[in-house]
């Protein structure tokens, strides 16, 4: 197959349907399969932008030994590390197709991923966004299929305001929607692909393709535990996009109290639970402004008489809308 996609590349790389973006820092062990995986698929009219965000360990190099046999891979690096939203819009910067799809590389698509966008594309030329299904790749090397949610109807702001059931390694979605919307939020280090996909919701539907599109590689240095500073931010980017990005206009007030509540609680029990008492006091307060509940209340009471006997881990409450806070 590699043969067959160096002899086609010629002819599509004028105009490639499909561009796909990988961030890569320091995963020397794994971008050779991740790259390889895109070189692999059945649909030849692609290019590859691999971002290398600062790479110590011989990343680039790797990604430049197939970018010398593949005139369809570019290698774009960056001398410090920005974190994947400055990575994935400088690919986007990049960019050339008409349709953008998104590869980590520490994990492997399946050779018809393309192809089930290609076709899909084809089936619906109204849809603007389309995903598939994640499954996941152990250590041993077994698969492990994912869970099927939101896969037989299309979905909107409504499911994902609800959950974060999206992930940028199943979704293609047409350039042309972010003519009409700001890129990655760079100044988020996790949620920058919510964040997006938030703001997407108010212009595109999301249309289920039904089928795996990729793997998600489970290794030790990906093994994400929520923390209360994740579930803050997690619940401070829902906030903006309610307050400020236009989700409060197709969202109603009893949605957003509950998950608002919920993840706010959520992040005073993982700060509690790690040492760190008042910022919990700080989470369990705006959980409660939300919706005020029993479990809530009494963890309040609990933090608000450990804060002297708390630690601190270095890092700001993340902020990301201005309001009346209380102390």
């Amino acid at each position: 197959m590699r043969e067959t996609n160096r002899a086609t590349a010629n002819s599509e790389l004028d105009m490639p349907m499909f561009s796909v973006i990988m961030p890569c820092y320091n995963h020397v062990r794994y971008v050779d399969q991740a790259v390889s995986s895109v070189r692999d698929q059945s649909c030849n009219c692609w290019e590859l932008l691999v971002i290398d965000d600062g790479s110590t360990d011989g990343s680039a190099e790797k990604v430049q030994a197939h970018a010398d046999q593949d005139v369809r891979i570019r290698l774009i690096r960056q001398s410090r590390n920005a974190g994947p939203a400055a990575a994935r819009n400088a690919g986007l910067v990049a960019a050339r197709g008409d349709w953008l799809a998104f590869l980590d590389s520490d994990d492997v698509w399946y050779p018809t991923t393309l192809d089930a966008y290609r076709k899909a594309i084809t089936r619906r030329p109204a849809a603007s966004f389309f995903y598939g299904r994640r499954d996941r790749l152990d250590a041993s090397g077994a698969i492990q299929k994912g869970p099927v949610q939101f896969q037989d109807h299309p979905t909107g702001t409504a499911e994902l305001f609800g959950r974060m059931f999206l992930s940028t390694m199943v979704v293609c979605f047409a350039r042309s929607l972010l003519d009409r919307t700001d890129t990655f939020d760079e100044g988020l280090r996790s949620c920058e692909d919510y964040e997006l996909f938030l703001r997407l919701s108010l212009l595109t539907e999301f249309h289920p393709i039904a089928v795996s599109t990729g793997l998600r590689r489970r290794h030790e240095e990906n093994i994400s535990r929520q923390t209360g500073f994740s579930r803050f931010q997690e619940a401070e980017v829902l906030r903006r996009f309610v307050r400020l990005q236009g989700g409060g206009e197709v969202l109603s007030d009893a949605m957003v109290s509950r998950r608002l509540a919920r993840l706010y609680y959520a992040s005073g029990r993982q700060y509690l639970k790690t040492g760190l008492p008042r910022k919990a006091l700080v989470a369990l307060r705006e959980s409660i402004r939300y919706r005020r509940n029993v479990k809530a209340s009494l963890m309040k009471a609990v933090c608000g008489i450990l804060p002297s006997l708390g630690s601190d881990d270095g890092r700001d409450i993340p902020w990301l809308t201005d309001r009346d806070r209380e102390n």
